[in-house]
């Protein structure tokens, strides 16, 4: 089966920008890509099924910095994301 894109809302951006806690430009532990999760907030499906699409670039909490699909970032502590499953690239995906 063939991957899809998919092109998210900008709420679905917002909504996984409120999960994260810094990016990679100012956290330290920052290791899961943004896609990720847009992906865990959005999906049922498999991890290697969907690419995503953003229409508007997220911004980092910590420091402003912009974030795309593929910016590492940290999710909050507690964050429904920190489920413990396996993090792949979205290459790998």
């Amino acid at each position: 089966m063939g991957r899809r894109v998919v092109s998210v809302s900008q709420n679905a951006v917002a909504q996984a920008e409120s999960e994260i806690q810094s990016c990679d430009q100012c956290g330290s532990n920052a290791a899961t890509p943004f896609w990720h999760i847009l992906h865990k907030l959005r999906s049922k499906q498999e991890l290697g099924q969907v690419v995503y699409v953003l229409p508007v670039l997220a911004c980092c909490p910590g420091c402003r910095a912009l974030i795309d699909e593929m910016t590492l970032v940290e999710p909050k502590s507690g964050s429904v994301l920190n489920s413990g499953n396996e993090i792949l690239s979205q290459s790998e995906a």
